[in-house]
């Protein structure tokens, strides 16, 4: 009788539910994979040819839904796996959703969303001024919003548009027991867009689930301008850190000694960004970009090296449309570090100080 009674029930709401809302789900992904060539790939500074996920963009496999609740109000949700299109592993080990896990509502008041989610700094970099869309490889992807966690869990999120300007806030609860602020981060994003101008900034801070006397502080100002067929891109960036990741999201090269800093040693860094692309034909896009950075009390855990250090590096890259869903792209990078930040390009005092990689790659969206 109670089975009977709730099987009824189910089969009411499903019906009833029909009468006013629309549901849609849709299943996405990109496999994205190169070749690539890197001149150092180890302490010793050999070489070194591999197979890897993509320059760009990471491989991904999603699904992402919506439901009409009436009265201009929505449900959605989206559910997103990154992982390495070279060998089918995880891009993030023992985490079926990695990229995106959440549900939210929205309407004419913007959208809130609570779950797994990007920070609302990483989707301005990403989605508007990055000149690369924040590179995947590690040689290309160590801008402001690789600064700190692009993404976290446990995240309330709003995204609001008034009058030319988009506006993002959101807060990741720590969950740490006896603490609110330990593990905890903060981040937001303010954009105007008017014609082909548009500019932004954003502020983030991400708090040391051990000490919460750590932190990583993230400053960001950026602008671009859309002229005919070319686009501009520039920024700068400022970013404290005494948490010890800073040198994990930052990244120059794939060395295992870059996994940290020092926790409890603040190091600092300015930078800036410039680049354009240009969409030569309806299937060629090139684009150029150089990142500069300047450290102060660059660190290694494990390698007890601190100090000030410079970095930069050149990168260009070459997308040809085979058609709407497929590309094939080529891709190379220069990057020079000096003095102490050397130890974030290689991980060792003995290995080169620079390095050079050549990728060519195929990436297919569905």
């Amino acid at each position: 009788m109670k089975k009977s009674s709730m099987l009824l029930l189910a089969a009411g709401l499903t019906t009833g539910g029909a009468a006013f809302a629309q549901s849609t789900v849709t299943i996405y992904g990109i496999v994205d994979t190169s070749i690539r060539y890197l001149s150092s790939d180890n302490a010793q500074g050999n070489s070194n040819v591999r197979m890897d996920n993509g320059a760009i963009a990471n491989s991904r496999l999603g699904f992402k839904g919506t439901e009409d609740l009436g009265g201009g109000l929505k449900a959605m949700f989206q559910l997103e796996n990154g992982f390495n299109g070279d060998n089918g592993s995880m891009s993030q080990a023992n985490t079926i959703f990695n990229r995106q896990s959440w549900v939210g509502l929205g309407g004419s008041f913007g959208k809130v969303s609570i779950g797994r989610q990007n920070t609302p700094l990483f989707d301005l970099m990403a989605d508007h001024f990055d000149p690369l869309t924040v590179g995947n490889y590690d040689s290309n992807s160590w801008l402001p919003a690789a600064g700190t966690l692009v993404r976290n869990s446990n995240m309330i999120k709003y995204y609001g548009s008034f009058s030319g300007f988009n506006v993002g806030l959101s807060y990741a609860a720590g969950e740490q027991a006896g603490s609110a602020r330990r593990g905890s981060q903060i981040s937001s994003s303010l954009q105007y867009t008017t014609g082909p101008f548009s500019v932004g900034g954003g502020w983030q801070q991400t708090v040391s689930a051990t000490n919460s006397d750590n932190k990583d502080t993230t400053y960001n100002l950026s602008a671009s301008y859309q002229i005919g067929a070319a686009k501009l891109f520039g920024g700068y960036y400022n970013i404290k850190d005494s948490t010890g990741t800073t040198a994990a999201y930052m990244a120059m090269s794939n060395s295992t000694a870059s996994a940290g800093g020092i926790a409890g040693v603040q190091r600092k860094d300015k930078g800036y960004f410039l680049g354009t692309s240009y969409q030569a034909t309806a299937a060629l896009s090139l684009t150029g970009a150089f990142y500069y950075d300047k450290s102060q009390n660059a660190s290694v855990a494990g390698v007890g090296n601190v100090g000030d250090g410079k970095r930069y590096a050149v990168v260009a890259w070459a997308d040809y449309a085979l058609s709407k869903r497929t590309q094939l792209y080529t891709i190379v990078d220069y990057n020079k570090a000096k003095d102490a930040a050397r130890y974030e390009l290689t991980g060792q005092a003995a290995g080169k100080d620079n390095v050079t990689t050549l990728g060519v790659g195929i990436r297919h969206i569905f």
